[in-house]
């Protein structure tokens, strides 16, 4: 199915520049709601899905509400008359996106879909997952970054009714955000993405990397060459510190482990390995000593359950208490973008920002 999509692309590259033309996507904006209420910038027309037909014309400029009980379709689209789509800006519920709207009702809930084309739909994020006042370079690498992480993922909620959600879990997307550092950086890199042999590859970033990054497999278990460790030429190191009473700590494992005795976890080296850390310094694995028993957790078990910033930390009990103190912000694959932007400073490219964190990668303009 992708390779027939990336088949498609190329076939209208043709006219897509002149057109202004990029693949659309859709974006989940909201879910299990009764109803919702719609505008457009520009007159449009309202389509059944079912039989792609055109059910009525919808003026610009003035506002109509949906009802789940009043809605006689089980999908329906909203889409311009005569202009492109990435002319149009829908406001859903006094929140402006670009592009059109599809509705989805099942169960008596409807799901709201913006239907966008990439490009405008990174507009939409990057100020979001970036901050607008770093470096160009930086936020150019982010760019495609993000662009490649729509195109390789816009499947991921293919059971839900649309391709990406529109926070975290997939990326965070506000619809009509406009700042001029992140569209230039979405302009001047129109089109591009991320290949690994020819096919487009997992874009994963993260906030501060701490000092090295961390190979893919030991996060989320899966081999993936081009996200492998790498060291921070730039060294980043900014600490947090999380602490916890012994028997806060001790309550997150339930009766059977009783009150903690001992922390046994190697010293923090980053970027050395230990029978418990991975590669870079992150926690593999750590024991826990109970009144009533040991348990081995992984760091990724830690992270989440005391909401750690990282699993670039060493632990102990000290004092009746447990201290978390680390480095890095985030899962720590891919490309940090706290240095990203140390890197752009330095006066790297975003070309060669993209090649130090995303191995034997090559930067591809697909339209």
């Amino acid at each position: 199915m992708k390779k027939i999509l990336v088949l498609m692309i190329l076939l209208l590259m043709g006219r897509a520049e002149a057109a202004g033309w990029s693949p659309e996507i859709r974006i989940g904006i909201l879910s299990g709601v009764e109803q919702v209420t719609l505008k457009v910038s520009a007159p449009c027309i309202m389509i059944d899905k079912a039989k792609n037909e055109t059910i009525t014309k919808v003026p610009a400029e003035r506002k109509f509400i949906v009802k789940v009980p009043n809605m006689d379709f089980d999908s329906i689209e909203i889409r311009p008359e005569k202009i492109p789509l990435k002319d149009l800006k829908t406001t859903i519920d006094e929140h402006e996106y670009f592009g059109g709207v599809r509705l989805n009702k099942a169960d008596g809930k409807l799901t709201v879909v913006n239907l966008v084309p990439i490009e405008e739909y990174l507009r939409g994020v990057l100020p979001e997952e970036m901050s607008p006042s770093y470096p160009l370079e930086a936020l150019k690498a982010q760019a495609v970054a993000a662009r490649s992480f729509a195109l390789k993922n816009r499947d991921k909620h293919r059971m839900d009714g649309f391709d990406l959600c529109a926070t975290t879990h997939c990326q965070v997307y506000m619809g009509d955000k406009l700042f001029e550092t992140t569209d230039k950086a979405i302009t001047d890199t129109r089109g591009e993405i991320l290949t690994y042999k020819d096919k487009l590859i997992e874009t994963s970033f993260h906030a501060d990397s701490g000092g090295m990054t961390e190979n893919v497999a030991d996060v989320w278990g899966r081999n993936l060459p081009y996200l492998a460790a790498v060291k921070e030429i730039i060294q980043l190191g900014e600490s947090w510190t999380v602490k916890f009473t012994a028997k806060d700590f001790s309550s997150r494992f339930g009766e059977n482990f009783g009150e903690v005795k001992a922390i046994k976890l190697s010293k923090l080296k980053i970027g050395t390995a230990a029978s418990d850390r991975t590669v870079s310094g992150r926690v593999r694995t750590a024991q826990i000593v109970g009144s009533k028993r040991t348990l081995t957790l992984e760091g990724t078990e830690l992270r989440r359950k005391f909401s750690l910033p990282s699993t670039l930390f060493d632990m102990e009990l000290k004092d009746k208490e447990i201290i978390f103190t680390g480095y890095g912000r985030g899962h720590g694959v891919g490309m940090a973008q706290k240095g990203a932007k140390s890197y752009a400073l330095d006066g790297w490219s975003y070309k060669k920002i993209l090649e130090h964190y995303y191995c034997d990668t090559k930067l591809k303009k697909l339209y």
